[in-house]
Parts: C-alpha cells; sequence; structure tokens
C-alpha cells in the first residue's frame, strides 16, 4: 500500500496579501484554564505573552519578559495579590504593566515596565485587543447568554493547529462551492449575506445526506472581527459552534471551537447530539486543513455566479489590517 504524499506550500509562496495579526479580539485562552493565582504562558501574534488571574478574580496579560534582565515571567513567575512577581529577582508588576515593588531596592526606575494588553473576559473566553498602531478598541465581543446558561450544555472544546492565516479560515463560510466539492454536499448551500461595520452575518440552508439520511439544515453565522464567529443551528435539535482563530506566528494560526447543545433535548438524546455536531463540524473542519495548508492567495481571483460573495467578503475584512479605517454600514452596503 502506498504512502500518500504529503506536500506543503512554503510559506514565501503563498502570496498572503493580508497581514498575519489583524486589528480585533484575539482569544488566547479559556476562562477555566485559568484559576485565581495561576500563570500561564501564550504564544500569540509572533511573542511571548503571561496571563494571570489576580486575587480578585480579574485576567491580566503582560508581555513575557521581565524588563531587568529578561527573565521568561510565564515560568516560574507567581502572583502576589493582583501583581505578577518575576521568579528571577522579585520584582512585581502589576496588570497595567508598572512595577510595583524591588524587595532589594528603594527607588523603582521609571523604565521597569511591561507591555499590558487590553483584556475582555465573556462566554467563557479570556480574549486580548490588538491593533498595531495602539489604538483602542472599536468594537466588542457580545455576550451569548447560551453560553453558561443551565439551558443548554456545558462546551465540547476542541482546537487545531494550522499552517495558515485568519482569513483563510474566515472566508470559508462564504465559499458555496467548495461544500459542494470538498465537503460533498448534494448542491452548494443558499446563503444571505449582510455586513455592518466589523460585523458579518449570514443565514444559510444546508442540505446534506450522511448514513442514507437527507436533512436540511438553517444556520445562522454571525462574525465580529477577525477573531470570534458564532454559528447557530435551529431546529429539532439546536446547537451552537463558536469558532475563533488565534494568530501563533505570521506562518500558523490555533483554531478554538466550542459546541453547546440545548437542554430541552432528553439527556442521553443530547449528549449523543452534542457528540455528533461536535463529531461532524471536526470531521469537515479537518478535510479543509490540507487545503489550507498548500494553497495559495490569489488576490484577484477568477470566479463565476456560483462561488458565492467572496468579494464582499474581502472588502469587508481589509478593515481589519494595520492602520485601516473601521468600515461603516453606509460604506458597505
Amino acid at each position: 500500500m502506498s504512502t500518500p504524499i504529503q506536500i506543503r506550500t512554503r510559506d514565501d509562496e503563498k502570496n498572503y496579501d493580508f497581514s498575519p495579526y489583524p486589528t480585533s479580539w484575539i482569544q488566547i485562552g479559556w476562562s477555566h484554564e485559568l484559576r485565581r493565582g495561576q500563570v500561564r504562558a501564550v504564544r500569540c501574534l509572533g511573542r511571548e505573552l503571561v496571563l494571570f488571574r489576580g486575587e480578585d478574580g480579574r485576567v491580566r496579560v503582560v508581555d513575557a519578559y521581565c524588563p531587568h534582565l529578561g527573565a521568561h515571567l510565564g515560568v516560574g513567575g507567581s502572583v502576589v495579590g493582583n501583581d505578577l512577581r518575576c521568579p528571577f529577582h522579585g520584582w512585581e508588576f502589576d496588570g497595567a504593566g508598572a512595577c510595583t515593588r524591588i524587595p532589594y531596592a528603594r527607588k523603582i526606575p521609571k523604565r521597569a515596565r511591561l507591555g499590558a494588553w487590553t483584556v475582555r473576559e465573556v462566554n467563557g473566553q479570556i480574549l486580548i485587543w490588538h491593533d498595531a498602531d495602539g489604538r483602542p478598541p472599536w468594537f466588542t465581543i457580545p455576550e451569548v447568554p447560551e453560553f453558561g446558561s443551565k439551558e443548554w450544555t456545558k462546551p465540547r472544546i476542541y482546537e487545531t493547529t494550522i499552517r495558515t492565516r485568519w482569513r483563510e479560515l474566515v472566508e470559508n463560510g462564504v465559499d458555496r462551492g467548495h461544500f459542494f466539492a470538498l465537503h460533498e454536499f448534494p448542491e452548494p448551500p443558499e446563503l444571505e449575506f449582510r455586513t455592518d461595520g466589523p460585523r458579518f452575518s449570514m443565514t444559510s440552508r444546508v442540505r446534506w445526506r450522511r448514513f442514507g439520511i437527507q436533512r436540511t439544515v438553517s444556520l445562522d453565522i454571525d462574525a465580529w472581527g477577525a477573531g470570534f464567529s458564532l454559528t447557530r443551528g435551529h431546529g429539532e435539535a439546536p446547537f451552537l459552534v463558536l469558532g475563533c482563530p488565534m494568530p501563533i506566528d505570521e506562518h500558523s494560526i490555533v483554531h478554538r471551537q466550542a459546541v453547546i447543545v440545548s437542554r430541552r433535548l432528553p439527556p442521553g438524546v443530547r449528549d449523543l447530539v452534542a457528540r455528533f455536531v461536535g463529531w461532524t463540524a471536526m470531521r469537515e473542519f479537518r478535510r479543509d486543513v490540507p487545503i489550507w495548508q498548500n494553497k495559495v492567495v490569489i488576490p484577484r481571483p477568477v470566479l463565476c455566479d456560483g462561488d458565492g460573495p467572496i468579494v464582499r467578503f474581502r472588502t469587508w475584512a481589509r478593515q481589519f489590517e494595520p492602520g485601516a479605517a473601521p468600515a461603516t454600514a453606509a460604506a458597505e452596503n
């Protein structure tokens, strides 16, 4: 039996025409992964960051390396009250990055500070705001009431590391033709695509056949910025899928997904539905991975009338490029 040849297009051949680091909210972890007094290191946006949760329950995120002699604060660092203590010399920093204490010094140097990040914790996620020009957040990530509700199951979480950039994943949802060919749907889904500033919304009717059974599923898909999307499945077994790509560096991303199902279903049925939705979502997602890892970007693609709103999507996505102005609904529609 022959072994499939694994080809991976070199990153310098991918012809990217968009930044790996969008202006957006970016998920860097899950709330349940960071307890009070806990410190975690994460590589994101091509740099090392440190998350810590203070005694007050709030999450702070700072750059990883101590300005003193360069120790990594996520390796052996500890939480003191609401501050982060360096393991090397005991210097302490608050969530704004300021040095608050040096145990053996009478005076704190003015340059003793860390880069600090704007943090939002919502829907069981920890997100940071990234803007290469240092602008404050100009949109927010909504609270999804179903997450954390007793009427819905606890999330089933999936994470995948891929050598690609964020726009490839988000664009996938508006690419009608690939559902027919790659995902073997009987026909491309019906799509209604709308934009409103940093948000796009899409209504989709998907017909698919599995195990000899044909179903039609109605989906509402919403995305805010480059780092947060929400898919709502309607019908007899309502479900939600949250998806968030996090750039590790200019070459790779981690894509996080969380699946929840309505508890109005009988216990055995809802567990089965949750497993099935998660399994199906990941199976179809993994079909895309080798495409993403080996494709190139065509800035001016040759499109046909059945491809879907790819050009409109790319126009919407340009607002998340470094230095770009936020789009307005009037300018888009």
